[in-house]
Parts: structure tokens; C-alpha cells; sequence
């Protein structure tokens, strides 16, 4: 979480801290030195701040930060928040302290009248605290990100089905129409979600740890294997340009993958995968936000 500092409001706060004389070095939870302020004889702190907004789960309280005040006595510590177009609100008030506090999207869009539709990904909320209504010398901001960037990134519930494709293993084609199911995560690999999308398959073995998974699950029904080393890895990465799907790389033994048969239904996206060693299988994703998928092919 970045802290927005101001060097000169900071020198001038320094300033304002020394001569009011309120701050020591026993001020509880000081985490920013010199990024306290005063306001008529009482020190503020902005505490333990972390999280982003999660456009994709905007009702989740994801950020989290503490008030915490020493000094002269005030009514309350007011949280205001401010999105980039201007639109401003409260988050409420502080009367006792140390107070920690926790604010999902939802709470922020609530205080500024605002609508999800009106978020992007890349907004800086600016958060800033009034003491007794006056302005303080303090704020930090809040980063705005999305579960389903380029409506692809998340979780998912899968189901791999694996199919016999001939010339591979005699394990492999042995095993068709064995099945796989558990959760499987797409990582974004860019940040602008305008951008075309690369991402990274995590799919959980039966000790649930998450492993790079281009088998979407597969390879756990395929070849009954647990540990990332067996599992595809490579450079092998999952693209998605103008809503066309296609596996990029090769992986760890050079292997190149395809894609085919793909169907969108609401929230449930299928496919079909094979790879030139003769390996293939059936995949069921269905989005765990329960939102459509968008038109793929």
C-alpha cells in the first residue's frame, strides 16, 4: 500500500508535532516516522494500512487500516475517501483509539454515491482523516483491482475429463475417462486488463497446495500425479486476443498445446485440449462468481 508522502507537508508537520510537544517516542504504533500529524494538540496516526479493491468482489472487506490518536481530547477522527473523478464521502467516525477499522468497495461506493459501473482498475482512492472537521496532514491510498481482469482472471470450478488420443503413454490412453475436479485459478500475467490476456493455470493437488497447471486438472486423473515437476510447466501459458483462446509455449519437455471445441454457456466455459506427445483431454470451467463468460471461441 503506497503512502502518500509530501515532503514539505511532512517537514511542516514535523514542525507543528515538535512544538505542540504531544508526540514521543512512546506514540503507540507509530509505523510512518514523521508521517503523524497534529491538529490542535492531538497526534494522529494512520496504522497497519493494507489491501486493494476488488471490483470483482466489491462486497468483501479487503483493506484495513487503524486509528490511532494521543494528546489533546477531540469529539472524533472522521475517514473521508475520494475516487479520482472527485466524488468524495465518510466512512465514518472514530471516538476511541486505537480504532481498527475495515472497508470493502461496496462501503466505499456507499459513501460516494457511486456506482461499480463507475470504477475502472488502476483507481487511486485517496483516504484522508478530519479531526474535529479539520484537514489533516495524513492520508494513503487505496488501489482498485479486479478478480476477472479481461474477464478471464479468478477461480473457477473445473472438471477434466481425460481423453485417448493414440501415441501417447500407454498410461495416458489407458486412464481415458478418468476424472479430475477441483478449483482452478487463472493468473494475470499484465496488468492493464485492455491488454491482450496471458495467464497462468493453478489447478490444487490432493494436499491442496497450488501448482502451474496447463492440464487444467488432467494430469492428476491422466497420470495420477501430484508434485509440480510432473505436472506441464514450461513457458506454456494460456492467451486470450479479442476473445480467441490458444496456448502459448512449450512445455519442460517441449511440448506444444491446442486448443479446440470451445463452448461458452452463461457461466460455464468447455474445451478441449491435446498436445503433439498424443495427450488430450475434456475441461469444464465454471466460474465461481457465477458471471457469464465472455463470447470465446
Amino acid at each position: 500500500m503506497k503512502i502518500l508522502n509530501n515532503l514539505s507537508v511532512l517537514f511542516a508537520g514535523i514542525i507543528a508535532i515538535t512544538m505542540v510537544g504531544c508526540v514521543g517516542s512512546d506514540f503507540e504504533g507509530t509505523e510512518f516516522p514523521g508521517n503523524e500529524f497534529t491538529v490542535e494538540g492531538t497526534a494522529i496516526s494512520a496504522l497497519g494500512v493494507s489491501g486493494d479493491f476488488d471490483i470483482g468482489k466489491a462486497d468483501v472487506q479487503s483493506v484495513n487500516y487503524t486509528v490511532n490518536a494521543r494528546g489533546g481530547a477531540i469529539s472524533g477522527v472522521e475517514v473521508r475517501i475520494t475516487h479520482p473523478n472527485g466524488s468524495a464521502g465518510s466512512l465514518g467516525t472514530s471516538t476511541s483509539f486505537p480504532d481498527v477499522k475495515s472497508v470493502s468497495l461496496n462501503d466505499a461506493l456507499t459513501a460516494t454515491g457511486m456506482a461499480i459501473d463507475d470504477v475502472a482498475v488502476g483507481d487511486m482512492w485517496l483516504v484522508e482523516y478530519l479531526v474535529d472537521g479539520n484537514p489533516t496532514t495524513t492520508s494513503f491510498s487505496i488501489n482498485t483491482v479486479t478478480t476477472f481482469k479481461s474477464a478471464l482472471a479468478g477461480l473457477c470450478s473445473g472438471k477434466a475429463t481425460v481423453t485417448a488420443q493414440g501415441g501417447a503413454a500407454a498410461t495416458w490412453d489407458g486412464n481415458a475417462g478418468m476424472v479430475w475436479e477441483g478449483p482452478v485459478t487463472f493468473v494475470r500475467q499484465q496488468l492493464n486488463p485492455n491488454d491482450d490476456g496471458e495467464y497462468v493455470i493453478s489447478t490444487q493437488n490432493g494436499a491442496a497446495d497450488p501448482l502451474d497447471d496447463i492440464s487444467f486438472g488432467a494430469y492428476y486423473a491422466g497420470y495420477a500425479t501430484d508434485a509440480q515437476g510432473s505436472l506441464p510447466n514450461g513457458d506454456l501459458r494460456l492467451r486470450d486476443i479479442d476473445n480467441k483462446l490458444s496456448i502459448t509455449g512449450a512445455s519442460q519437455w517441449g511440448e506444444v498445446f491446442s486448443i479446440e471445441n470451445i463452448v461458452v454457456d452463461g457461466a460455464t466455459l468447455s474445451f478441449k485440449w491435446t498436445n503433439d506427445y498424443g495427450e488430450g483431454a475434456e475441461i469444464v470451467l465454471t466460474r465461481d462468481d457465477g458471471e457469464d463468460w465472455p463470447p470465446l471461441n
